[in-house]
């Protein structure tokens, strides 16, 4: 059987940070690999991850050092597209995760006071299991 892949999203947030942790917590219990994204509302560079903006090359990077120090393998990504629930979905697809971790809430959800506006369409389009972490 294939190792468990876990896919974890991040914007940059304290609470994204948490699910990654999360991600990478839960892929070293399954013997698992972590797919860290994270979406970016644009067409990807011509000259590849290289030409990434510092922030996203940051994001991608944390959670590649976080996996390290636990052992856990992860692979990372800039995800890019015209909306963050899509972007997470396709990523899921395309890697074909057992699993999606993403936080309840973002940097750009302001007025959403359960679940943010993003985290709902996933778990409402999603065909497999998502943990939303508080």
């Amino acid at each position: 059987m294939d190792a468990v892949k876990i896919l974890v999203t991040t914007d940059g947030s304290n609470l994204s940070d948490k699910a990654v942790e999360t991600a990478i917590e839960l892929a070293r219990q399954f013997d698992g690999t972590v797919i860290g994204m994270t979406a970016v509302l644009a067409p990807p560079p011509a000259a590849g991850f290289v030409a990434e903006d510092q922030q996203t090359k940051d994001r991608l990077e944390a959670i590649s050092r976080k996996a390290a120090e636990k052992n856990v393998p992860c692979e990372v990504v800039a995800e890019h597209g015209d909306s963050v629930a899509k972007a997470i979905l396709e990523c899921a697809a395309r890697y074909d995760v057992r699993y999606i971790v993403m936080a309840s809430r973002g940097l750009g959800t302001l007025g959403a006071l359960l679940l943010g506006s993003e985290t709902q369409k996933v778990l409402s389009l999603a065909d497999r299991p998502v943990l939303v972490v508080r």
